[in-house]
């Protein structure tokens, strides 16, 4: 069984310390944020303060959820998100690990448009 740690698995954990590191930080502070909204993966800000004050890092992680196989292929999932990322083209790729991946995470607005507005 894998180890988790802060609800992440022990592969994305040592990536997330790898990033830190090359980066200058240290992983202290770590907040493991659920964010909502993704179909059929758990997706979560990770975040964790710069050397530079009131400052943080954020990261997308994302763990592939289970049994959607029968629906799409993960390895094209995969395989196309990767080259996306190589051309510029959406988050930057930081980390792949067995049951998920690290992205970069892109600041952006929710989508939602509330349908009572404007309604009689």
């Amino acid at each position: 069984m894998a180890s988790v740690e802060n609800g992440l698995p022990g592969e994305a954990n040592r990536i997330l310390k790898s990033l830190a590191s090359s980066w200058g930080d240290t992983i202290d502070g770590l907040q493991v944020i659920p964010l909502k909204g993704a179909m059929t993966n758990e997706v979560y800000q990770i975040k964790w303060p710069t050397k530079e004050e009131k400052q943080s890092r954020k990261v997308l992680a994302r763990i592939y959820g289970e049994g959607v196989e029968v629906f799409f292929d993960r390895e094209d999932e995969i395989r196309t998100f990767e080259f996306m990322s190589n051309h510029g083209q959406g988050p930057r790729l930081l980390g792949r690990f067995p049951n998920g991946r690290i992205e970069e995470f892109i600041h952006a607005r929710d989508t939602y448009i509330d349908t009572s507005f404007g309604a009689t």
